[in-house]
């Protein structure tokens, strides 16, 4: 079972704990989710992400081989450049949503620990006569990230000297606490976001720097229950959870920002590309208002008239709304806005659902 290096900070915070797959224990709450979230949507807020898998890739053919392997450009990604995409099978399926960096010498790939084993796998079973290495830095490297409308300006205060303007999927190396930090404004959870990618060493030193800045700009911690609301509330899909190897890209609604029509060839570009041609997908990812004592879990059924068109991915209440929303996988014929739908879990209880636009709400 792996626990961040920060677990005694976290402790001294009063943090609560939960699981998630596979094997990590992280942060869920400390104490009022509700408010962490609420904090991160006016200022800043400081999330532990160390579970975060960080894989290197190399060699003479790495920018050409990760191009032939991700829905998105890679080729052509200038030093201090990243982007986002998904890693598909054969079959058009998701094996991974990666941001992918260049250094001078590698790409740094940064995904969810719950894609890492099946990705690797298929970029192994791939390697012909390339020169490619790929490095698996889990325990050496990790992640903290600055989430929301004020996170810019804490680094400023945080930095040894001069903060550079970071564009969205750009990264640059600076200095805190007398560490070596890689920041990258991924934007991943549908704001203003800066991930900092740092040897286990430095994590202790980082973080505790980073809550001793001027109050006016120090962010608050959150945990994955803040995270989860944040990303449900403005339809950011998470792997794992909204999109699996059973989705398609174009059905959780990340084509736009994952998928190039334009580069070269890659795996899996042919069924992509005909789902594209063909002008639609038979479901998508939608918003759902919930009505109803509780919530629904992931996996609870989605019904139209008592037949079943598809099934909730996550539900959870939302702190921006006031409500009860959720995020669940649709056939394309009760995706308009407004429908009336229901969900229903396995002991029969169920729920009245509509179907909205995403996001639910802009942060």
């Amino acid at each position: 079972m792996a626990v961040t290096p920060l677990v005694d900070l976290h402790r001294a915070l009063d943090a609560r704990f939960t699981q998630i797959r596979p094997d990590h224990v992280v942060v869920n709450h400390y104490g009022d989710p509700a408010a962490e979230h609420r904090a991160v949507v006016a200022g800043v807020g400081l999330i532990d992400r160390y579970y975060r898998s960080k894989l290197k890739v190399s060699g003479a053919d790495a920018l050409t081989f990760l191009n032939s392997q991700v829905t998105n450009e890679v080729a052509k990604l200038a030093v201090g450049q990243g982007t986002y995409a998904t890693a598909v099978d054969r079959k058009g399926k998701v094996l991974g949503d990666p941001y992918i960096y260049r250094f001078p010498d590698s790409l740094l790939v940064d995904v969810e620990p719950t894609a890492t084993a099946g990705m690797v796998a298929s970029w192994n079973h791939h390697i012909i006569a390339d020169e490619v290495r790929i490095a698996d830095l889990a325990g050496d490297m990790n992640t903290l990230s600055l989430v929301g409308p004020r996170s810019h300006d804490t680094l400023r205060a945080a930095c040894d000297g001069e903060m550079p303007a970071i564009e969205p999927l750009h990264f640059a190396g600076l200095q805190i606490a007398d560490q070596q930090v890689v920041c990258a404004r991924s934007d991943f959870a549908g704001i203003e976001s800066y991930d900092l990618f740092l040897w286990t060493q430095a994590l202790i030193p980082v973080w505790s720097h980073l809550m001793k800045v001027a109050k006016k700009v120090r962010p608050r911690p959150f945990g994955d229950a803040a995270l989860t609301t944040l990303m449900v509330e403005v339809g950011q899909p998470r792997y794992g959870r909204d999109l699996t190897d059973h989705n398609l890209p174009q059905e959780a609604g990340i084509e736009e920002r994952a998928i190039s029509y334009a580069k070269g060839c890659y795996l899996g570009q042919e069924v992509v590309c005909r789902v594209h041609n063909y002008g639609h997908v038979n479901r998508s990812l939608a918003g759902l208002l919930v009505d109803g004592d509780g919530l629904p879990a992931a996996d609870d059924k989605i019904l139209a008239d008592g037949a079943e068109v598809g099934w909730i991915t996550q539900a959870v209440d939302s702190p921006s709304l006031g409500r009860a929303i959720a995020l669940g996988y649709v056939k394309r014929d009760w995706l308009t806005p407004g429908t009336e739908l229901q969900a229903r879990n396995r002991k029969g209880r169920e729920w009245r659902l509509e179907v909205v636009s995403l996001p639910f709400a802009t942060v």
